[in-house]
C-alpha cells in the first residue's frame, strides 16, 4: 500500500492533467467503521461475513478491482514484509491474505496484519485515466494502543462508493455498511458526502485523499482514539452517525 501511495504522489502531475475535471474532485459516499476489539476482519471466518455484503459493490465498467494487503511476520530485526503477489477481489486472494484461512498457505508464526487496500478499478488504470476509483475499501487494525490503556476498537473500515452511482446502488450500500456495523458490533459507524480530495495550493494540488484516511492520525482529531469515550468528537472532519 505504500507503493501505491508512492506511486500516485509520483504521478500527482498526471492526475492534474484535466483542469476541468480534477482527480480529486470526484465525489463519494464514504463510510467509515470502528469496529469491537474482539471482531477482527481479517480473520477468515469474520470475513466471510463481511466480503458477500460488499462484493455487490466491487464490480466497475472501468475495469476489475485489484487487492493489496500489508503484513509482517517475524519481530524486531527478524521481521519482514510478506509478499502476497497479484491479488484481486475473489475467493483465491481471500484465502490468502485472511488469517485462519483454510488454505493456511501463508500463515507464518507471529503474522501481523497491517491493513488491506482494494480499488475498482486498479490504482494504475485510475492514474492513467486520470479519474478516482469507483469503488475503494480500506481495512486497517487500529491505531496502537498505549500501555495500561484498553482499546475501544479494533479495527477500522473506510468504505467509498462514487456520488455517480444508481441512486438504488448507494442505497443498497447504506443498507450493507449498517449491517455490517451491527456484525462487528461497531462503538461507532459514520458517512458522509465526501471528494476524493480536499484542493491545496495554487498549482491544482489537494491533500487528505479517501485513501489516506487511515494512515498517520488520518480519521481522528487525536493521536490516541482510544483515549477518551468514542464519539463523534473522536474524528477529525465532521461525519453523521450512520444509524441516526
Amino acid at each position: 500500500m505504500a507503493r501505491i501511495r508512492a506511486y500516485i504522489q509520483l504521478n500527482k502531475d498526471a492526475l492534474l492533467v484535466n483542469s476541468s475535471n480534477p482527480y480529486y474532485a470526484k465525489n463519494y459516499d464514504v463510510y467509515a467503521l470502528l469496529g469491537a476489539p474482539n471482531l477482527l476482519p481479517w480473520q477468515w471466518e469474520v470475513w466471510m461475513k463481511i466480503e458477500p455484503l460488499l462484493a455487490p459493490f466491487v464490480s466497475s465498467d472501468r475495469g476489475k478491482p485489484t487487492v493489496r494487503s500489508s503484513q509482517i511476520s517475524g519481530v524486531g530485526k527478524e521481521s519482514r514484509s510478506i509478499a502476497f503477489g497479484k491479488m484481486g477481489w475473489d475467493s483465491k486472494s481471500h484465502l490468502r491474505w485472511t488469517h485462519g484461512s483454510p488454505s493456511g498457505a501463508l500463515e507464518p508464526s507471529l503474522r501481523r496484519f497491517l491493513g488491506m487496500e482494494a480499488w475498482t478499478p486498479s490504482w494504475t488504470v485510475c492514474v492513467k485515466e486520470h479519474e478516482a476509483p469507483d469503488f475503494y475499501f480500506h481495512l486497517l487494525r487500529a491505531p496502537h494502543v498505549q500501555h495500561g490503556i484498553e482499546p475501544l476498537f479494533g479495527s477500522v473500515l473506510v468504505v467509498a462508493l462514487t456520488a455517480g452511482a444508481p441512486v438504488a446502488r448507494r442505497d443498497d450500500l447504506r443498507s450493507a455498511m449498517t449491517a455490517i456495523a451491527t456484525l462487528l458490533q461497531s462503538p461507532l459507524a459514520v458517512c458522509k458526502r465526501r471528494a476524493w480530495g480536499i484542493a491545496s495550493g495554487s498549482m491544482g494540488g489537494f491533500r487528505d485523499a479517501v485513501q489516506d484516511l487511515g494512515f498517520g492520525r488520518g480519521l481522528f482529531r487525536e493521536e490516541d482514539p482510544h483515549a477518551k469515550p468514542i464519539s463523534l468528537e473522536t474524528f477529525s472532519e465532521q461525519w453523521s452517525l450512520l444509524q441516526a
